[in-house]
């Protein structure tokens, strides 16, 4: 193991505010030593920033990206306490910076940043674009009334539709959302990219480390309308995976999922990140459940000529 990761490691295991998608422990247990590195900045021995990264190969070329089930990535920083406004950005700036000019040199670099993450200036001085996306986040989960009211009325509707009928439970059975999420893909013609090797590692994971649960709709025949797993660290919980069975679709048993774990978030979290989509159907949906609509940056850079004469 690298000193840098070494350094990264035990700075994760002290501070527990360090969002779930940018531990150690994240990488470490889903991720070969070759797939993922880290690269940190100190002051004295203390680390005050760091950006965890995931690279690949891809025919000739070697990229960062952010891989499957890892939504968000990108620049943690430990701030000075009592710093001003003006200076905090000029530490920003600075450390930024440093980050930036240690990442290996790579044909492609892209991103998403967590939406707390909101200087990306520096990236632009040394040359990346960036796009904004959307997600929706309940930010306070402490009444839980208050955060039905705020659901669209159709989203109420279906939720008391649903707990007629159905019924959650908790899951391990990860095999079971991927083989549902396989036939839907087969349907369309299309392959499921998410290997189920990887799948179960993320749920396994989530399980042993009780950051996370797999949460199950059933009837009374048992079968099956949908599977939701969802996640959590000291700030937030998060929408990962979900499947609904084609069958099943009118039944509401997605709302009342993702009801189900809102309300179960407010005794492990702060908020609730639906984690985002830029496809309108998908955005129309989480954005009836009444969270915030929440900004955050997909950064990227094509150093390679050829890809980017392959990418236009």
């Amino acid at each position: 193991m690298t000193s840098a990761k070494k350094k990264y490691q035990l700075l994760c295991k002290i501070n527990k505010e360090i969002p779930l998608f940018l531990t150690y422990d994240w990488y470490q247990s889903l991720f070969s030593d070759k797939e993922w590195n880290v690269v940190i900045v100190e002051r004295g021995e203390e680390v005050v920033g760091f950006l965890p990264y995931n690279i690949s190969k891809k025919k000739s070329f070697t990229l960062i990206s952010n891989p499957m089930l890892t939504p968000y990535q990108g620049i943690w920083l430990n701030y000075p306490q009592d710093q001003k406004y003006v200076n905090k950005l000029g530490f920003e700036k600075e450390i930024i910076t440093e980050l930036i000019k240690q990442l290996p040199k790579v044909d492609s670099f892209q991103q998403k940043f967590i939406p707390e993450f909101t200087n990306w200036l520096p990236f632009y001085w040394e040359g990346y674009s960036q796009t904004t996306r959307y997600t929706y986040v309940i930010d306070n989960l402490s009444d839980e009334d208050k955060i039905f009211d705020e659901f669209k009325e159709n989203i109420r509707r279906e939720i008391r539709k649903a707990e007629k009928k159905l019924k959650v439970e908790n899951s391990k059975d990860i095999k079971q959302l991927y083989e549902m999420k396989q036939k839907i893909y087969q349907k369309n013609g299309e392959e499921y990219p998410i290997s189920f090797e990887f799948l179960k590692k993320v749920n396994d994971f989530v399980h042993q480390n009780k950051c996370g649960e797999l949460l199950v709709a059933v009837d009374e025949k048992n079968n099956i309308h949908s599977m939701l797993l969802y996640v959590w660290d000291n700030n937030s919980a998060y929408y990962l995976h979900g499947v609904t069975d084609k069958r099943y679709k009118t039944t509401g048993s997605m709302s009342l999922l993702l009801w189900e774990a809102i309300k179960r978030s407010s005794n492990k979290t702060k908020a609730f990140n639906f984690e985002g989509s830029m496809i309108e159907s998908i955005e129309r949906y989480f954005r009836a459940f009444g969270g915030q609509q929440t900004p955050y940056f997909e950064i990227k850079k094509t150093s390679s000529k050829l890809l980017k004469l392959l990418n236009y």
